[in-house]
């Protein structure tokens, strides 16, 4: 694939996937065998795992969620983007009452895609400062 193809699935994957909340297209556009490598620790690797985060985490506590691409780099079978996700602390999540704040989740993403589909994932984010905020 080119790299604007590499580009264009992230893209899918932020609006779609992200932004949405559409496991089902992230069943279509990742690997059987995916890999995340920057799961914590207990939670699967696979494609389950970031399926249970963004359902029963991100998308049950935060409404209103926004993807802002602020760079998307891509070369080979890599693509990297660094991106903020804006929404709105709208239900508990893990004992922190809603609160109606505005959140900004950091996050730097490195993906590989093999033969069109995501099939690796690196990450950093800023969400533990995030849910520290959530207490105060």
């Amino acid at each position: 694939m080119s790299t604007e193809q590499n580009k264009n699935l992230l893209l899918k994957y932020n609006s779609e996937v992200l932004e949405k909340g559409n496991m089902e297209v992230l069943k279509q556009i990742a690997t059987s065998d995916f890999i995340n490598h920057s799961a914590p620790e207990g939670m699967s690797s696979g494609i389950d795992g970031i399926i249970y985060f963004f359902t029963n985490i991100i998308h049950a506590s935060f409404s209103d969620l926004k993807v802002q691409i602020l760079d998307m780099v891509a070369e080979g079978d890599k693509v990297v983007t660094r991106k903020q996700i804006h929404g709105t602390h709208s239900n508990e999540i893990f004992g922190i009452p809603a609160t109606g704040k505005k959140i900004t989740i950091k996050v730097i993403d490195i993906f590989t895609i093999t033969d069109g589909k995501l099939n690796e994932h690196w990450g950093e984010n800023n969400f533990v400062s995030v849910l520290e905020s959530l207490k105060s």
